[in-house]
């Protein structure tokens, strides 16, 4: 197991779970609606979530971006992967790309799809390898009598990862 600390002083973590739980039919529904710009943004926001959990629980302390570049910046500096920094940016670059691009005329909004099949199973290597290289491995007897801050989140990684891989690819 390991816990990972709150990413924020005073989190609404009954509002953070209940949306967290939508998220996967959420995503399904704007994929099968076509509803391109919702899925971009359901994964750019689920991705977020996870750099600001790596950053959290990784490297120096120093504060953090908001922005999702920048702060995807910052998480390559505290050890995020190459391979997996370059998708990250290739699909923020997209992103902007599309959306903007989308206001402006320059791509059309059935084209915005690829933006989104070209970035499947991203998000769920970003959650793996956060899991996997952040974070305070625990054990029970570390648990008992410890207070946690309110937000901060234990998981069960074998369970994590064979729930991240065998879902295939939804956010």
């Amino acid at each position: 197991m390991k816990l990972f600390v709150a990413t924020s002083q005073n989190p609404d973590v009954e509002g953070a779970m209940r949306n967290l739980s939508e998220l996967a039919s959420r995503m399904e529904h704007a994929r099968k609606a076509g509803c391109w710009i919702e899925a971009i943004s359901l994964r750019l926001q689920y991705q977020d979530m996870w750099l600001r959990t790596y950053f959290e629980n990784s490297g120096p302390k120093e504060e953090r971006q908001r922005e999702f570049g920048r702060l995807l910046r910052q998480c390559f500096e505290q050890g995020l992967h190459k391979a997996l920094y370059d998708r990250l940016a290739r699909f923020n670059k997209a992103r902007i790309q599309a959306i903007h691009g989308f206001m402006v005329g320059s791509i059309a909004y059935g084209d915005l799809q690829t933006v989104v099949t070209d970035s499947d199973g991203l998000s769920e290597d970003l959650a793996e390898f956060v899991l996997l290289n952040s974070g305070q491995v625990v054990t029970l007897q570390d648990l008992e009598g410890r207070h946690a801050n309110r937000g901060d989140q234990i998981f069960h990684l074998p369970s994590c990862i064979e729930h991240l891989r065998g879902r295939g690819p939804m956010l």
